[in-house]
């Protein structure tokens, strides 16, 4: 089941169906909801450490977890639990984020996010945390590809273009490039994609990774 499901399930679908009447056209295709996100990569001592990321969830999405601080009515200690429910979540689906180096190796992280926390703008809910890899690894010739993505493609997690102010590259040493590489998704896998409903029974795990965007780095 979807991760956004899991962490509100009840509340979720209240608000979501509320969506649905407003928009039909989130109840006929995936995706059903989307999550922009931005993305600062962490390097120490010339060695890539990290991710530094914020997910901004849209207004249906957020209208559950806002429901939840507005039942908390205040209590900080309401408040992080939820916060902690959800970045557990997170860990647990290895923070939705797939890195590999040049020979196709999966590079681990760590299971302790840093930084983590959530904010509200308004109708919009913004996760932002510090995911770090378990160790360390030299930018030096070599090429890292990211790619974060909900599996089923329930939920779109997308960099907005221009790319370049959503994805930060400063900290790269001078040997090092970034950028971001658009999926190219034909037609019809598109089609497809469109075809899928909510009550979808037998989700295709392999939609997300066709979608996704790739964060590139390559390193002389």
């Amino acid at each position: 089941m979807n991760w956004i499901v899991n962490l509100n399930k009840k509340l979720f679908r209240i608000f979501f169906f509320i969506s649905v009447l407003i928009i039909p056209h989130y109840a006929v295709s995936h995706p059903h909801a989307f999550i922009e996100m931005k993305n600062k990569i962490l390097v120490e001592n010339n060695q890539l450490t990290g991710f530094s990321v914020e997910w901004i969830l849209d207004e249906a999405s957020s209208a559950s977890v806002l429901y939840d601080l507005a039942l908390a009515q205040g209590n900080k200690k309401e408040t992080q639990k939820l916060i902690d429910d959800i970045m557990t979540n997170v860990v647990n689906e290895h923070y939705f984020s797939y890195l590999f180096d040049k020979k196709g190796n999966k590079i681990k992280y760590s299971a302790k996010p840093k930084n983590y926390g959530m904010k509200s703008n308004g109708a919009e809910v913004m996760y932002f945390f510090d995911f770090m890899l378990s160790k360390p690894k030299n930018l030096i010739n070599d090429t890292f590809q990211l790619m974060t993505y909900d599996p089923t493609y329930f939920v779109s997690m997308y960099y907005e273009k221009p790319t370049k102010s959503a994805v930060d590259f400063s900290l790269l040493p001078k040997n090092c490039r970034g950028k971001v590489i658009e999926p190219n998704v034909s037609d019809k896998i598109r089609k497809y994609a469109s075809s899928l409903d909510i009550n979808q029974k037998d989700e295709d795990y392999s939609l997300g990774q066709v979608f996704a965007q790739k964060v590139e780095i390559t390193c002389n």
